[in-house]
């Protein structure tokens, strides 16, 4: 069992890691390609679909790439998980408003998370997106 000042550690590593991920909607909200790739390490990588941009220069073009569209992502059901003070890893459900080419799409899915505690910063180690669906706002995700 871990005693009081290793369990307020623990609740204060995780309330700095559900920061990390809601600032990283935020700004992917803003298209602020910067601001994204800082809450990745330096050798960080995120994996969605066919892509899986690494390290700060790759994750920048990546994010520069795609800030024409709007996304607006919004996360909830953040389950963490620690293996030592320093890594922890998680799974967060996501949908995603997208403005692409003049039409809305909606997207769900996940994002399954590696972090890790860089320069006493918690950032994403590896971001994996999974998405279940990516559809037309008129046509709806059901039919």
């Amino acid at each position: 069992m871990m005693d009081t000042e290793a369990r307020l550690a623990r609740l204060e590593a995780k309330d700095e890691i559900r920061e990390l991920t809601a600032r990283y909607c935020h700004a992917v909200t803003d298209g602020d390609a910067d601001r994204i790739v800082a809450f990745f390490c330096r050798d960080g990588v995120f994996r969605a679909h066919t892509s899986a941009p690494k390290g700060h220069d790759e994750l920048r073009a990546f994010y520069q790439a795609v800030a024409g569209q709007t996304h607006k992502p919004f996360i909830q059901n953040h389950v963490i998980e620690f293996q030592d003070e320093e890594h922890a890893t998680g799974r967060c459900s996501v949908e995603i408003r997208v403005m692409q080419d003049g039409r809305a799409y909606t997207q769900a899915g996940h994002y399954h998370d590696t972090y890790r505690r860089e320069d006493g910063v918690w950032r994403f180690a590896e971001r994996h997106y999974h998405r279940y669906h990516n559809v037309p706002w008129t046509e709806g995700w059901q039919k």
